[in-house]
C-alpha cells in the first residue's frame, strides 16, 4: 500500500544514485529512491549486492573488505568476454537537504566519488574537489556514515552480534552522535601532546640563548664604541682631506692669473697681425660658409639616402604582410569549412535521433494501449469465468450421468481435439511471431548500418582530432622556447639599464654640483650676478671624439667665466675677494681681443689636419671673440706624428698643436703629452659620456619596450593555445567514449541478429512438426468418430452443453493466466521504453549544445576573415602613395649631388688663396713663440697641482667609498687643521687598545634578544594553550558520557519493545560490562525468547541471533533515525512467519527510507518500489524498475 508524503518531514534524505563503470555496472545506471521501502530483487550473482556497495563506497569506504573484494581496484568493471575493461569507476549519490541538515548551503547535495585504474581516487561534492574527510565530516553523527548503522550490508548481522561486546560500540556511539565530540577530543589530545614536545624545545632553546646572550651583550658594547670612533676619524680625515685640496686649488688660482697675464701681452704682441689676420679672416669666413654649405648639403643628401631606403624596405615589408593575410585567409577559410562539416553531422545525427524518438514514442503508445486493452480483458474474463463456473456447477450431475456413458470415447476424441485446437493456436502464434521477428530483423539490419557508419565517423574524427593535437602542440613548444629567450633577453637588458643608469645619475649629479670644477666657479655660478654668461665649458659643445684634445687646448680656460662688460668681471672679483674662495679668470666680451685665426693654406691639406680649434666646437656667435680668443691659434691633428711634422712647416710660427689624445707641441716646441689617471677628469669627456650614455639608455628602452610587447603577444599565443590544446583533449576524450559506445552497440547488435536468425530456424523446425502432428490427428479423429457415432447419439443436449460449457471454462482460465502475464511484461516493457525515450530526448539536448558552439566558433573564424580582408584592402592603398613618394626623394637627391659639386670648386680657390697671405703673419709668429715657452711652464706646474687634487679626491674613494661631491657633506667650516691631526692621532691609539672587534655582535645580540623575547612569549603562549586544550578535553569527556548514558537508555528501552514485538513476547536487555566506565567498556546483550529461559545471545539458534540482531538495529533506528537505511538480505536465514513479522515492522518507521536487497517473496510483498537487478549479458548488470501501488501509472 502506497504511504503519503510524511517521511519527507525530516528535509533530508535520498534521491538518486548514478553509477558508472562500477563493479558489474558496465553501463551507467541511475535509481531513484522513492518513500516507503525499495526492494532490490533478481537472481544470485546478478550483482543486486552491488548497489549496497556501490552507496558504502561513495560515503568514503576504504576497506575493500568491506565491499567483498581483494583489492580497491576491484570495484572498477573489469570486463567480459565480449567487453573492454573500463579505466575508471564513478558513483554519484544525490541528496535532498531542503531544511539544511546537513552543514552547507545547498538544498541538494551530490556526493561523487571517482576512481581510476592506476589507483587514483577524486572526491566531489556538487561537483567541486574535496577530501574524503570534508565528506566524513558533512555526514558526521547522521547515521549514514560507512562506519554507523544506514547499511546493513552481508555479514553486517553477524558483526553486531559478534563475541567481543567492544565491537558493538561502534554503532551505539554513532547513534549517540559522540564522534564528532570523540573526534574533536583526539584532535585535541594530538594538539596537547604535540604542544608538550613543543615546549619542550622552546625551553631548550632558551637556556641555550641565557647562556650566550650575556657574552654577546659585552661584544655588542665594544663593537659599538669602534664603529662610533671609526665614524668620528672618518670625518676629521675627511677634512683634512678637504682642507689640503683646498689648499691646492687655491694655488692653481694665482697660477691661472699668471699665465692669463702672459697670455694677455701675447695678444698685444698679436695685434699688429690684425691687417694681416682681417684678410685671412675674411676668406675663412667666405671658407667657411662653403663648409657650411657643403656639410649641410651632404647631410641632406645622406638624410635622402636613408628615407629612400626606409621606404625600399617598407615596400618590401608590406609585401611580406600581404603574403602572411592571404595565408591567414586560407586557414580561416579552412576552419569555417571544418566547422561547417561538423555542424552538419551533428544535424544529421539530431534527424537520426528525432526518427528514432518518433519510433520510441510510437512503441511506447503501443505498449500503453496494449496495457490497457490487457487490463480490461483480464477484467471481462475474470467475470466470464464465474458466470461459467456457476453454469458448471448447476449441471455437475447432468455431466456425470452423460460423462459415464460415452466417457472412453469421447475423452479420447476431446484430447484428441484440444491438442489439435492447441497445434492450431501454436501454429498462429509462431506465424506472427515470424512476422514480428522478421520486421525486427530488418529494423535490427538497419540500426546495425547506421551504428557502423557512426564508428567510422567518431574513428576518423579522432584520427583528425590526434593530428591537429600534435600540431598544436608543436607550435606550443616552439613558442614556450621562444618565451624564455625573450625572458632572458628582457633580463640581460634590465640588468644593462640599471648599470647605465646608475652611471649616467652620478654624472648628472657631478654636472648639477659642478664637480671638478674649483670653488670659485661654483660660487659665481650661484651667486646670480648680473652679466655673468657662465663658464666656457658649459657655453661650447664639442663633436664625439674631440673632446679631449679641445680640454686639452684649453686647460684651465675651461672654467673661465664669460660676462658682458668690464664692471661686471670687477664686481665678480671683488665678492670673491670679499668671500675668501678663490680666484677666477674673466672674460668680458666688450673688451676680449680675439687672436687672428689664418693658418697657411698648406696646412689645411695636411694628412692628419683636423681643423682649427675654434672651428672644431659649436657656440653662440655671441662668443666667437672670446673663442677665437681662446682657440684661435690652436691646431687639432690626429695624432702626434702629425703634430711633429706640421710644426716644423713654413708659417706655422706661434700655433699650437693638439692631438686627439691630449698631446701638445707648443709653440715654441715644447712637447707635452702621457695619460690621465682618471677618465672623469675631464669635464668635456664627461658632458660627451653623459650625452652618450642618454643615447645609449634612450635606445636600450625602447628595444626593453620592443621585448615586453613582443612577450605579452607570446603569452597571450601561449595561453590560446595551451586553451585549443585542453579543448582538443576534452573532444579526444569525448569521441573516444562515443566510439567506445558505438563498438558496444555494434556488438550487442550483432548478437542480438545471430539470436534472431537461430530463433527463426527453430520457428520453421517447429512449423513443420505442427503440421505433421495435425494430419496424425484428423486420421485419429476420424477412426474415433466411426467408434463413437453410436455413443454420440445418446448423448443429449444437456450433455453436449455441460461439455461445452467445461470446455469454455477451462480455456477461460488459461486465457487469464496468460493475460495477467503479458499484463506484467507489457507494464515492464513500457517501463524501458519510457527510460529509452528519455535517454534519446537528453542525448538530443547535447546535439544542439554542439550545434551552437560549432555556430558560435563559425561566427568568430569570420570576424577574423573581415578584420584581415580590411588590413589587405588597407596596405593596397598605401602602396601607391609610397611609390610616388620614392620617385620625389629620387630626383631631389640628383639636385642636391650638383649643388654639392659646386660648392666645393669654390672652396678650393679660396683656400689657395688663404695659403699665399699666411706667409705674412710667420715673421710675427716667432715674437709670440718666446712668450708661449714661458707660458707653458706655468701650464705645466698648473697641471701637476691639479694632479695631486685628483689624488687626494681619489683617496676620498679609494679610503672611504664617498665622491669629492659627497664628501662635501662633511665639511666643518671651523675646521682647524693643527687640533684635526691631534684628535686623528688619539682617536687612532684607542681604537688600538680596543684590540680585535667583533661587529657582527651588535646585529647578534639584537637578532638573539628578539629571539629570547620571542620564545619566553611563545612559552607562555604554549602553556595557555596546554591550558585551554586540557579544559576541552574535560568538556568533551562530560558531553560524550552524557550523550552516551542517555542515548543508551532510550536504545534499552525501544530494544526490549522491539524485541517483543519480533518475537511476539519474551523479554531483552542491554547490559554495560563496567558501568563506571561507560566510555571503553563492552556491551553485553540477554534476551529471554518466549517459552525458553533468559539467557546470552551466543546460546541462540541463527534465526533467533539474526531476529535479535534486527531488533536491536530497528531499536538503534529508533533512537535516532537516519535518513535512509539499506539492508542487504538481512532476513535471508529467517523463515515466513519471521519474515512477515520483519517486514510488517518496517512499516512503523515512516520517516526512513528503506533500501532492501533480498530475495524473499514475502518482503517483496511489502514493497512501494521495485528494482529488477538481471544479467542479460554475462558479467553486466542492468536495472529495471516497477513502483507498485493501488493505481496504475503509465505516463
Amino acid at each position: 500500500m502506497r504511504r503519503g508524503p510524511l517521511w519527507r518531514d525530516t528535509g533530508l534524505y535520498f534521491k538518486r544514485i548514478d553509477i558508472q563503470g562500477f563493479k558489474s555496472f558496465a553501463e551507467p545506471v541511475s535509481i531513484e529512491f522513492q518513500e516507503g521501502i525499495t526492494c532490490i530483487v533478481g537472481p544470485n550473482g546478478s550483482g543486486k549486492s552491488n548497489i549496497a556497495d556501490a552507496i558504502r563506497w561513495v560515503l568514503g569506504e576504504q576497506s575493500p573488505k568491506m565491499l567483498r573484494g581483494g583489492k580497491m581496484e576491484e570495484v572498477i568493471f573489469s570486463g567480459t568476454e565480449n567487453r573492454k575493461s573500463k579505466g575508471m569507476a564513478e558513483v554519484t549519490l544525490v541528496i535532498d537537504n531542503t531544511d539544511h541538515i546537513l552543514p552547507i548551503d545547498y538544498s541538494e547535495v551530490a556526493i561523487t566519488r571517482r576512481m581510476y585504474r592506476s589507483g587514483e581516487s577524486c572526491y566531489y561534492i556538487n561537483k567541486v574537489p574535496c577530501r574524503l574527510r570534508d565528506i566524513r565530516e558533512l555526514i558526521m553523527d547522521t547515521g549514514i556514515g560507512v562506519e554507523g548503522y544506514s547499511i546493513i550490508g552481508q555479514g553486517r548481522i553477524a558483526y553486531i552480534l559478534s563475541d567481543k561486546p567492544e565491537n558493538r560500540r561502534q554503532i551505539f556511539e554513532e547513534a549517540a552522535g559522540i564522534m564528532k565530540y570523540r573526534t574533536k577530543k583526539e584532535e585535541s589530545e594530538r594538539k596537547l601532546e604535540a604542544a608538550k614536545s613543543n615546549l619542550d624545545r622552546v625551553n631548550d632553546i632558551i637556556g641555550e640563548i641565557e647562556s650566550r646572550i650575556d657574552g654577546l651583550r659585552e661584544e655588542s658594547i665594544k663593537a659599538t664604541e669602534y664603529l662610533e670612533l671609526r665614524e668620528r676619524y672618518k670625518r676629521i680625515e675627511i677634512n683634512i682631506t678637504l682642507k689640503n685640496i683646498e689648499n691646492l686649488e687655491l694655488k692653481n688660482e694665482y697660477i691661472k692669473d699668471d699665465i692669463s697675464e702672459l697670455a694677455h701681452r701675447i695678444s698685444e704682441v698679436e695685434q699688429e697681425k690684425e691687417s694681416v689676420d682681417k684678410d685671412i679672416a675674411q676668406n675663412k669666413a667666405q671658407n667657411e660658409e662653403l663648409d657650411t654649405l657643403i656639410n649641410t648639403g651632404r647631410d641632406r643628401l645622406l638624410t635622402l639616402i636613408e628615407e629612400i631606403s626606409d621606404l625600399s624596405s617598407q615596400n618590401r615589408l608590406r609585401k611580406e604582410r600581404l603574403a602572411f593575410i592571404e595565408k591567414e585567409k586560407q586557414r580561416l577559410e579552412a576552419e569555417l569549412a571544418s566547422l561547417d562539416l561538423r555542424k552538419e553531422k551533428e544535424e544529421k545525427n539530431a534527424v537520426e535521433i528525432r526518427t528514432g524518438l518518433e519510433k520510441l514514442n510510437e512503441e511506447y503508445e503501443e505498449l500503453k494501449k496494449q496495457a490497457e486493452e490487457k487490463s480490461k480483458e483480464v477484467a471481462a474474463l475474470e467475470a466470464e469465468a464465474i458466470e461459467m463456473q456457476a453454469l458448471i456447477d448447476a449441471n455437475k450431475d447432468k455431466i456425470f450421468e452423460c460423462h459415464s456413458r460415452a466417457s472412453e470415447k469421447k475423452s479420447e476424441i476431446n484430447s484428441l481435439l484440444n491438442l489439435k485446437d492447441t497445434l492450431t493456436k501454436r501454429k498462429e502464434q509462431i506465424l506472427a511471431e515470424s512476422q514480428v521477428g522478421d520486421a525486427a530483423g530488418i529494423n535490427l539490419e538497419e540500426e546495425y548500418k547506421r551504428v557502423s557508419s557512426e564508428r567510422d565517423e567518431a574513428a576518423e574524427a579522432l584520427k583528425h582530432i590526434e593530428q591537429e593535437s600534435l600540431r598544436l602542440k608543436s607550435v606550443y613548444s616552439e613558442a614556450l622556447s621562444r618565451e624564455k629567450l625573450l625572458n632572458h633577453e628582457l633580463g640581460e637588458r634590465k640588468v644593462t639599464i640599471g648599470q647605465l643608469s646608475a652611471r649616467y645619475k652620478m654624472i648628472e649629479e657631478m654636472e648639477s654640483a659642478y664637480e671638478g670644477y674649483n670653488e670659485a666657479v661654483k660660487f659665481i655660478t650661484k651667486s646670480g650676478l648680473e652679466g655673468i654668461r657662465g663658464v666656457v665649458a658649459d657655453l661650447i659643445s664639442v663633436s664625439s671624439g674631440l673632446e679631449r684634445a679641445i680640454e686639452t687646448a684649453l686647460g684651465a680656460s675651461l672654467q673661465n667665466i664669460i660676462c658682458s662688460e668690464d664692471k661686471d668681471a670687477q664686481k665678480a672679483i671683488e665678492m670673491l675677494k670679499s668671500n675668501k674662495v678663490g680666484r677666477l679668470t674673466f672674460l668680458p666680451l666688450s673688451s676680449i681681443r680675439p687672436y687672428g685665426t689664418k693658418i697657411p693654406d698648406s696646412l689645411a691639406k695636411e694628412t692628419g689636419f683636423k681643423g682649427l680649434g675654434v672651428d672644431c666646437i659649436e657656440f653662440d656667435e655671441r662668443y666667437r671673440k672670446v673663442m677665437e680668443h681662446l682657440l684661435g691659434r690652436v691646431v687639432i691633428v690626429e695624432n702626434l706624428q702629425h703634430a711633429v711634422r706640421m710644426s716644423k712647416l713654413p708659417g706655422t710660427g706661434g700655433l699650437r698643436f693638439v692631438t686627439l689624445d691630449g698631446d701638445v707641441i707648443n709653440a715654441s716646441g715644447a712637447i707635452t703629452g702621457g695619460a690621465y689617471r682618471n677618465k672623469t677628469a675631464g669635464l668635456l669627456e664627461r658632458k660627451a659620456e653623459a650625452k652618450s650614455l642618454g643615447d645609449k639608455l634612450s635606445r636600450l628602452r625602447e628595444e626593453q619596450e620592443q621585448l615586453v610587447e613582443e612577450l605579452e603577444e607570446l603569452v597571450a599565443t601561449l595561453e590560446e593555445s595551451r586553451r585549443q590544446i585542453e579543448d582538443l583533449d576534452r573532444r579526444y576524450r569525448e569521441k573516444q567514449l562515443e566510439l567506445f559506445d558505438r563498438e558496444n552497440e555494434l556488438k550487442r547488435l550483432s548478437g542480438s541478429l545471430s539470436d534472431m536468425g537461430d530463433l527463426k530456424a527453430k520457428r520453421n523446425r517447429e512449423l513443420s512438426s505442427i503440421e505433421n502432428e495435425q494430419e496424425s490427428v484428423d486420421a485419429m479423429l476420424r477412426e474415433l468418430a466411426k467408434e463413437a457415432s453410436q455413443a454420440e447419439l445418446e448423448v443429449s443436449e444437456a450433455e453436449a452443453a455441460v461439455e461445452k460449457a467445461m470446455e469454455d471454462h477451462a480455456a477461460i482460465r488459461k486465457r487469464l493466466e496468460e493475460a495477467k502475464e503479458e499484463l506484467t511484461q507489457t507494464r515492464l516493457l513500457c517501463g524501458a521504453a519510457a527510460s529509452e525515450r528519455n535517454n534519446a530526448e537528453q542525448m538530443l539536448g547535447r546535439i544542439r549544445g554542439y550545434v551552437e558552439e560549432y555556430e558560435a566558433e563559425a561566427e568568430k573564424r569570420r570576424e577574423e576573415l573581415k578584420a584581415l580582408l580590411g588590413e589587405k584592402d588597407g596596405l593596397f592603398t598605401d602602396d601607391e602613395d609610397q611609390k610616388k613618394l620614392l620617385e620625389g626623394k629620387e630626383a631631389a637627391k640628383i639636385e642636391l649631388e650638383e649643388k654639392i659639386n659646386k660648392a666645393v670648386e669654390d672652396k678650393q680657390l679660396i683656400i689657395r688663396y688663404i695659403e699665399e697671405i699666411q706667409q705674412k703673419r710667420e715673421s710675427l709668429d716667432k715674437i709670440i713663440a718666446g712668450w708661449q715657452t714661458d707660458k707653458h711652464e706655468l701650464e705645466l706646474k698648473l697641471a701637476k697641482n691639479e694632479i695631486q687634487v685628483e689624488g687626494y679626491k681619489e683617496k676620498l674613494w679609494d679610503d672611504y667609498e664617498i665622491s669629492y661631491l659627497q664628501a662635501m657633506d662633511f665639511q666643518n667650516r671651523d675646521f682647524v687643521m693643527s687640533s684635526a691631526m691631534r684628535e686623528s692621532r688619539e682617536i687612532r691609539n684607542r681604537m688600538k687598545e680596543l684590540g680585535e672587534v667583533n661587529v657582527g655582535a651588535i646585529k647578534e645580540y639584537e637578532t638573539v634578544s628578539e629571539r629570547y623575547k620571542f620564545l619566553t612569549e611563545q612559552r607562555d603562549d604554549l602553556i595557555s594553550a596546554m591550558d585551554s586544550l586540557t579544559q576541552i578535553i574535560e568538556d568533551m569527556d562530560k558531553n560524550i558520557k552524557r550523550n552516551f548514558k542517555e542515548s543508551f537508555d532510550r536504545i534499552v528501552i525501544n530494544f526490549e519493545e522491539a524485541f517483543k514485538a519480533l518475537f511476539g513476547g519474551g523479554t531483552a536487555e542491554l547490559r554495560l560490562e563496567d558501568e563506571s566506565r561507560p566510555l571503553e567498556t563492552g556491551i553485553d546483550i540477554i534476551v529471554q525468547p518466549p517459552g525458553k529461559k533468559l539467557q546470552n545471545i551466543n546460546l541462540l539458534s541463527g534465526g533467533e541471533k539474526t531476529m535479535t540482531a534486527i531488533a536491536l538495529m530497528f531499536a538503534i533506528l529508533k533512537t535516532k533515525p537516519t535518513p535512509f537505511c539499506i539492508l542487504d538480505e538481512v532476513e535471508a536465514s529467517l523463515d515466513e512467519v519471521n519474515i512477515e513479522r520483519f517486514a510488517r515492522y518496517l512499516r512503523d518507521f515512516k520517516e526512513i527510507q528503506f533500501a532492501l536487497v533480498t530475495h524473499q517473496k514475502t518482503t517483496m510483498e511489502y514493497a512501494d518500489v521495485l528494482y529488477g537487478v538481471t544479467m542479460p549479458e554475462r558479467g553486466i548488470s542492468k536495472v529495471i524498475s516497477l513502483k507498485l501501488g493501488d493505481e496504475i501509472d503509465l505516463n
